[in-house]
């Protein structure tokens, strides 16, 4: 089994009085109550922050080389004020574990620095799961650094195709609250971006987009994973 899969994510809090209030209201067991509570007050922001993070978390993933393990794919950091349970769990092959995050720090922070406090509290969380696993530290060390030196920024080029001597590229930058999406043209020593879409910050949403660059006639097409057009590009009129 490989590893090669990281997440931070932020459980949900149980709020007594605040599910009494609902089982009062509504006529409900704890139970029932619980899951309404969730519901309400929780879901949302816990979607949230897991958006938010997947700006460091798929660069964490994009620069990490796959470990072989014997029974983890992912490694699934919970971030929370305080930690309920130290152990390490193994949920079919997802490994969690909890680090303490400040939450109110957090929100009011820049957004680099943000980035950066994801990335410690993911740092936090995988090494404990590698020294579990005998996985050296330093694999995800260097990711870490890595990201370090480029600023935290979470940008890249996912696909190119040259046509005569303009190249073409399709370049993706992720932010905490959006992923944007463009063409880079690049003909006789200089270069233009041109903004196709912006997605919200999650795989599920912008890797849809995602599907193939294709020549068709006059034109070239970014085709989402369904084949439609995305986006599309008059080479004549770009090559002028």
């Amino acid at each position: 089994m490989k590893l090669q899969y990281f997440e931070l994510d932020r459980p949900y809090v149980e709020n007594q009085q605040r599910i009494e209030e609902i089982m009062d209201s509504a006529t409900l067991t704890y139970e029932e109550a619980r899951v309404e509570d969730y519901r309400q007050n929780w879901k949302d922001r816990r979607k949230a922050f897991i958006y938010e993070s997947k700006c460091m978390t798929s660069m964490v993933e994009r620069l990490f080389n796959p470990v072989m393990t014997q029974d983890c794919w992912k490694i699934i950091v919970e971030c929370v004020d305080t930690i309920s349970n130290p152990a390490i769990k193994n949920l079919l092959g997802a490994y969690t574990v909890q680090v303490l995050f400040d939450f109110s720090s957090y929100e009011t922070l820049s957004p680099l620095d943000q980035k950066k406090i994801l990335l410690d509290a993911l740092l936090k969380g995988a090494r404990r799961v590698f020294q579990e696993l005998s996985i050296p530290c330093s694999l995800i060390e260097d990711v870490v650094n890595e990201i370090e030196k480029n600023d935290y920024e979470n940008s890249w080029e996912w696909k190119r195709k040259k046509i005569q001597s303009t190249i073409y590229s399709i370049q993706v930058e992720h932010q905490l609250d959006k992923v944007d999406l463009f063409w880079k043209i690049g003909h006789k020593g200089k270069s233009i971006h041109q903004l196709i879409q912006s997605c919200p910050p999650h795989e599920m949403d912008y890797g849809a987009k995602l599907g193939k660059l294709e020549a068709k006639g006059n034109f070239l097409c970014l085709l989402d994973k369904q084949n439609e057009i995305v986006s599309k590009l008059e080479l004549e009129t770009i090559a002028e």
